[in-house]
């Protein structure tokens, strides 16, 4: 199985600084790039006075980390597109990936917390979906002809590219007709392109068929938000159907498949409880008004009447793992064998813990869980 860390700098009682928060990262950045995790994934989230938007710019965190760590990749997971200028996010995201030497993967979101994306674009607004995903696919068009495209256009809903006024005369350059036609600038480029050929790695966080299915005719690999194994393998197996449609061969869910999980682990389940029962269930109690008890569930079931969410909910159906090494590992295969994916995003920086009680976790995860792994398989 691959490993990749993730993490909110979620703060829900502000207790740290920004500064120490910074610094407890870039701690377990280097610890997790020591350890064998094959990416160190980063959330994008704004305006929390709560202590929930600690994570502005993944693409900055990303720039600092990679050059404290010496084989971990940096993802993106994810930017949130309808948040970006399409063109900016281009340039920026290819400039990242010369500055980590080709260590960076890229995932893409379009939000769901409402105080966010009006702020930003007023078609960014996850209460009008229709709108939201238009500017979503809109953007990451732009984006991958950005990257792929010596000299490109676009015109569509939200951007025309280049405006209509754009205008360049300048006597040191004679006129090119590749992007020029008189003063008029009829296509544009982004310096630098990407570092990875044609870009690199492409992921979309899914949590509805709709989206599965723009990701897998795009040719996206898709990260999926916690739902239980049984869940995880219904999403794979539509992914697979609709990409193999697309591209005319077979596709195995696994290898274009990563699935998200919170995580503690405790050398005893009753410290394992003790420390994170609460931490562990803090962001799906949190999500809960914009994401519903239905994504976190198996295939066929529905809410109940009096059903809730929250920890009994979760372990019965395998979406949280908390406890010994024998417990996590025991889930882990679960969720390769009845989930059927190979590619697990542990979110292991909970909330409410010291930077002590995940750093040992990381360690019991890293030596005692993920051999455990390597001779199931």
């Amino acid at each position: 199985m691959k490993y990749g860390f993730f993490t909110t700098l979620s703060e829900p009682d502000n207790r740290r600084s920004y500064h120490q928060i910074l610094d407890d990262l870039r701690e377990q950045a280097v610890v997790c790039d020591q350890a064998g995790f094959e990416t160190m994934w980063l959330a994008e989230h704004h305006f929390g006075p709560e202590g929930m938007g600690n994570s502005a710019n993944p693409v900055l965190l990303a720039a600092d980390l990679g050059n404290r760590t010496k084989r971990i990749r940096m993802g993106m997971c994810a930017v949130i597109l309808p948040w970006w200028h399409p063109i900016r996010l281009a340039e920026d995201l290819a400039a990242l990936d010369h500055m980590l030497n080709g260590r960076l993967d890229v995932s893409v979101g379009r939000g769901v917390w409402p105080r966010e994306g009006p702020n930003f674009h007023p078609n960014a607004d996850p209460r009008n979906s229709d709108a939201l995903m238009g500017l979503f696919r809109e953007s990451l068009e732009i984006i991958r002809k950005a990257w792929t495209e010596e000299f490109f256009s676009h015109e569509g809903k939200n951007y025309v590219l280049p405006a209509p006024s754009t205008t360049w005369n300048h006597p040191m350059y004679p006129q090119d007709a590749r992007w020029r036609d008189g003063e008029r600038v009829t296509k544009l480029n982004i310096v630098p392109k990407p570092f990875q050929k044609p870009h690199p790695p492409l992921w979309m966080v899914c949590s509805s068929p709709p989206s599965i299915e723009y990701a897998a005719k795009n040719g996206i690999d898709i990260q999926v938000w916690q739902p239980p194994p049984k869940s995880v393998r219904a999403l794979g197996q539509m992914y697979a159907e609709h990409r193999s449609k697309a591209e005319g061969r077979p596709i195995d869910p696994a290898k274009h498949m990563a699935v998200l999980r919170q995580v503690y682990v405790a050398p005893t389940m009753e410290e394992a409880l003790r420390d994170a029962q609460k931490s562990s269930t803090f962001v799906f109690l949190y999500n809960n008004p914009f994401r519903g008890l239905s994504m976190f569930m198996n295939p066929g079931e529905k809410p109940e009447p009096g059903m809730q969410m929250g920890w009994d909910f979760l372990v019965e159906r395998g979406n949280i793992m908390v406890g010994t090494p024998d417990y996590v590992a025991e889930r882990l295969n679960e969720l390769r064998e009845v989930g059927g994916v190979e590619n697990v995003m542990v979110d292991m920086a909970l909330p409410y813990l010291e930077q002590r009680q995940i750093l040992k976790s990381i360690e019991l995860f890293t030596t005692k869980v993920m051999p455990q792994l390597k001779k199931a398989a």
